[in-house]
């Protein structure tokens, strides 16, 4: 559906449904369809998919974040929600039909037996094929990964992980509050600070009077 369109659908059901002083944003989500932000009376869709979805389909995720609006916070996806999401003409789907339009994955993850996996960003963790592994982490059934179809470099934090699970070794993460030194080439090589904050990929790691992000893979314990 046009942008333009789904927009200007999606705050006329706002102000239908007496939440004229809710707005709708988009943003660039790309696994959901639609995002309800109560702090900020905010309806988020995603821009990438609702390109690729029709206008009913795009009714009915505007449809369930109302309903979530309407209800509160509290309620979920439960019975509450439900009733009021059929109320207003939602379907009171949790989730967009498993056949709808998605956006493509630029890195596909292949095991030995063939099964495959999709991300849209480049693995930091090992991971292996459940299906084939029957529930344990066997490096034998290990992914091996592809970013738009050809071999790309891995994360630093993936490389690090692998080397110690065929090493053998324990991969743990330093806590706020401990003390790292920084084991990666460059301007603050070997120096040593205390960790601030910990990221989904990197340490926030004072060091004097600077706050550096390093990799997981760039710090040892001091």
């Amino acid at each position: 559906m046009d942008l333009t369109a789904a927009h200007q659908l999606a705050t006329g059901l706002l102000v239908e449904h007496g939440l004229s002083d809710w707005r709708v944003e988009y943003d660039a989500a790309k696994r959901r369809a639609g995002v309800c932000r109560f702090a900020t009376r905010t309806i988020g869709l995603s821009a990438p998919l609702t390109m690729l979805h029709d206008e009913a389909m795009v009714r009915d995720t505007v449809l369930h974040e109302i309903a979530h609006a309407l209800v509160g916070p509290a309620h979920g996806h439960d019975a509450t929600w439900a009733r009021t999401a059929r109320a207003i003409g939602c379907s009171a789907e949790r989730c967009v039909p498993a056949d709808a339009p998605r956006v493509a994955a630029p890195w596909l993850g292949v095991c030995p037996a063939g099964h495959t996996v999709d991300r849209h960003r480049r693995p930091e963790r090992v991971l292996v094929c459940r299906r084939c592994s029957g529930g344990t982490f066997d490096l034998r059934h290990l992914f091996t990964w592809t970013h738009h179809g050809r071999p790309a470099a891995h994360h630093p934090n993936y490389v690090a992980e692998l080397a110690a699970l065929r090493e053998g070794r324990r991969v743990s993460r330093l806590g706020v509050g401990s003390r790292a030194r920084i084991i990666v080439p460059g301007e603050y090589h070997h120096a040593a600070g205390t960790v601030l904050k910990r990221g989904r990929t990197c340490y926030h790691l004072r060091v004097g009077r600077v706050v550096l992000r390093v990799p997981f893979a760039g710090v040892e314990p001091v």
